[in-house]
């Protein structure tokens, strides 16, 4: 319902009889508005009007074979004479009212968006730094001023959005994407050896080839060169196109601890609640509760909001500790050491990307109370790059 109606007050009235149509003609003619029109049951129209036209409305009680009564009222003057009745109750709407009016000028949410190499703690410190924090008043608040700051002062940031309403801020930035390095397709270029191997196959579609299957290179060192030389003319200079495969070996070593603690069993668990004021927390509880690794702890907080535009500065802190049994155990060496070559395979396919891992070897070990793992493989891959001549 709107508050207009609200205020104004509404009534509503059943229509009983052989023809409940004529009365709301009547009504349509005398300028009574009426809405919310339906039948009821048979011969009976339900209608609603305003509070002030429905004496005019019971009027036509008894006319056209018809009966007119209310069926509910709200609103209005009754709504009036219940205010009256409970004036600290309105008193008390009215408070809240400009308590919530007085704090929507303050900013006492924020959320981030559009980030993902910056953390949204970096960037609500970056925030606070420029003049944008918990408690802030925002009514004349310059955010061109902000926004600048925050461009100037973060260098991975390429535009920066800040939006407020009423209580609530969000903070919307794009962050820079690296400038890919340009390159002339027609610039002579080299082709070089990415890592050290032992070549096995050499494909070259432009340029002199420098180095032959079966030749070991380190890396670095030129494979095809982009210097076409001519025993008649002067030499001319291309873009060297080439794939170069070769053996290649890699060492890759994992460590862990042989001993490790597990969390057998409760030892006791306790809640504590604080409340939060603003910017300033009151603890209800007399230490401050600096507990051990062995504990467990979880903050909810909850804060007093209407949606998520407004928000009040007052919430609550509700802390969840349960304190744990530990026991110092040793591990499975043989799970810990699979475990382990699976990531090591796993690191050494994303070094070779494309390429093949053709044979591998492991070798583990225990020293000073740690687990030691080393996988030795060989590779078949790829490893040309071009460059500058």
């Amino acid at each position: 319902m709107k508050l207009f109606d609200i205020a104004r007050g509404t009534v509503t009235v059943e229509i009983r009889g052989a023809e409940p149509e004529r009365v709301l003609n009547v009504m349509a003619q005398k300028g009574i508005a009426f809405w919310d029109t339906s039948p009821n049951t048979d011969f009976c129209i339900v209608a609603t009007v305003y509070a002030s036209d429905y004496p005019k409305v019971q009027e036509q009680n008894g006319r056209a074979g018809c009966e007119v009564r209310m069926l509910t009222s709200s609103g209005g003057r009754r709504l009036l004479r219940s205010a009256k009745r409970r004036i600290a109750l309105l008193a008390g709407l009215c408070v809240c009212t400009v308590a919530l009016a007085v704090s929507s000028l303050f900013v006492w949410s924020i959320s981030v968006t559009g980030n993902e190499k910056l953390s949204d703690a970096e960037l609500l410190r970056a925030l606070e730094e420029a003049g944008l924090s918990y408690g802030t008043f925002w009514v004349g608040l310059d955010t061109d001023t902000i926004k600048s700051k925050l461009l100037l002062e973060n260098e991975e940031l390429s535009w920066v959005g800040i939006n407020i309403s009423n209580s609530h801020a969000e903070l919307c930035v794009h962050e820079r994407v690296e400038k890919p390095e340009l390159v002339s397709e027609g610039a002579p270029q080299s082709i070089y050896a990415a890592k050290s191997g032992v070549i096995t196959k050499l494909c070259v579609l432009e340029g002199s080839p420098a180095v032959a299957p079966g030749d070991t290179v380190t890396q670095g060192e030129l494979l095809v060169s982009g210097e076409m030389l001519s025993e008649t003319a002067e030499p001319r200079y291309v873009k060297a196109m080439a794939q170069a495969e070769a053996r290649t070996w890699y060492e890759l070593t994992a460590v862990t601890p042989l001993y490790e603690y597990k969390k057998t069993g409760e030892d006791g668990s306790h809640r504590e609640i604080s409340l939060m004021l603003g910017k300033n927390r009151i603890n209800f509880y007399s230490d401050s509760r600096n507990l051990d690794a062995s504990c467990d702890k979880i903050n909810k907080i909850k804060n007093l909001s209407i949606g998520s535009a407004f928000v009040l500065p007052l919430g609550i802190i509700e802390g969840s500790t349960v304190c744990r049994e530990t026991e110092c155990r040793r591990i499975d060496s043989d799970e810990a050491a699979e475990r382990m070559k699976q990531r090591l395979i796993e690191e050494l396919q994303a070094q070779i990307g494309d390429g093949e891992i053709v044979s591998y070897t492991c070798s583990v070990s225990e020293s000073d109370e740690l687990l030691y793992l080393t996988l030795r493989a060989e590779c078949l891959e790829n490893i040309a790059i071009s460059g500058e001549i």
